[in-house]
């Protein structure tokens, strides 16, 4: 049976929505602030981010980027962007998410506010993997956000 659950991270970020947008979504700096950690990469084998769209990478640890995503964007607008993601490894379907992300003005630059709807074909211990991956990328979007500036 599969397992559920409902993540949402939010972050305050010293960037306008405009930047913030372009940040997450031009290719290059997706690709580098998708990498949670320093030992980690992901690489964006296909990449089309409109409505109708698609995504497909390969993620995991350098020497074996093990774990491929294949994405399909639904919502593509500077205040709400949406797609819905599978994992799998080899053959194997790991998961099913909804990625949804929320911009917004905010006292500080940009407040983001990201959901993930998660089923999870390999257990409930998948969930942590996912909380602590997409809160790295997030940290690094965050990072990436203010250094790239668009002002």
């Amino acid at each position: 049976m599969p397992d559920y659950k409902t993540l949402v991270l939010e972050r305050d970020i010293a960037c306008s929505p405009e930047n913030l947008f372009r940040v997450m979504t031009e290719r290059e700096l997706r690709q580098k602030w998708s990498t949670p950690g320093d030992d980690a990469v992901v690489i964006i084998d296909e990449y089309d981010c409109r409505p109708g769209g698609h995504e497909k990478t390969r993620c995991g640890p350098k020497e074996a980027p093990e774990f491929h995503t294949s994405g399909n964007f639904h919502v593509v607008t500077p205040e709400f962007l949406s797609f819905t993601e599978t994992l799998t490894v080899g053959q194997d379907l790991i998961s099913i998410s909804l990625c949804s992300h929320e911009i917004s003005p905010s006292a500080k630059g940009s407040a983001l506010r990201v959901t993930l709807q998660i089923t999870s074909l390999a257990g409930p211990e998948l969930f942590g993997d996912y909380s602590n991956g997409w809160s790295a990328a997030l940290d690094n979007l965050a990072a990436l956000a203010v250094t790239t500036s668009l002002n």
